[in-house]
């Protein structure tokens, strides 16, 4: 009699500890943050024949993604950094629309972003974004023309890729480069037969650090 009890709670323990386990449910890494820095770059006019210092300055951006489906994730990036360029004093110039322009600039976005291989299972894995936002210039200058405040607000559409490295089940990193297009023209230079031809790229690297541990069950 005594024996058969056990057994019944034995099975009966059994028994609930399988229902619990079906019952949990698996809780993957949706929300992370990041920090991004690196390089800003011009390539437009101003930027013909000058050293690659003279149009290259640094950004830094935080990040915040969610994980949307599989291996999609909406993006959401506040960016600033500086752009500049400077040929104005280029002997090569001397007789050709040269000129330098410098400002300051903050940007929001939101960016789709795609990875290509999961990196809950694999180490690393490459990337592509796209995405569109607004931006705001200040303590503009240039030896062009001046701005009016409304000239100094846009949109802008980043669109780039990278690679991701996963260090931890929570911390990753990533190297990517970007070319952002922008609505308006930043260095000044407007006229007949120019129509926005600047080109701006940034490349950098960043950090990734996910809200949530890995394989959570609850």
């Amino acid at each position: 009699m005594t024996i058969s009890l056990k057994k019944i709670v034995i099975v009966s323990a059994i028994i609930v500890s399988s229902l619990s386990a079906f019952s949990q449910k698996f809780s993957p890494q949706k929300n992370s943050i990041g920090v991004n820095f690196g390089a800003l770059g011009y390539s437009g006019r101003f930027a013909v024949d000058a050293s690659f210092a003279s149009h290259t300055s640094l950004y830094t951006s935080i990040v915040y993604r969610h994980k949307v489906w599989d291996k999609l994730f909406l993006r959401a990036e506040a960016f600033g950094g500086r752009m500049r360029a400077d040929n104005s004093n280029v002997a090569s110039q001397a007789y050709k629309p040269n000129g330098q322009f410098q400002t300051e600039m903050a940007e929001l976005t939101v960016k789709g972003e795609y990875d290509f291989i999961d990196l809950q299972s694999h180490k690393v894995t490459p990337f592509v974004n796209l995405g569109v936002g607004a931006y705001t210039l200040f303590n503009y200058s240039s030896t062009m023309a001046t701005k009016e405040s409304s000239d100094k607000i846009g949109f802008v559409m980043p669109v780039g890729g990278g690679v991701k490295y996963k260090v931890s089940s929570r911390v990753k990193l990533l190297a990517e480069g970007n070319a952002r297009l922008f609505s308006k023209n930043l260095d000044g230079r407007t006229g007949s037969g120019i129509n926005n031809p600047n080109i701006y790229y940034s490349f950098g690297f960043g950090v990734i650090y996910e809200l949530a541990p890995s394989n959570v069950l609850w």
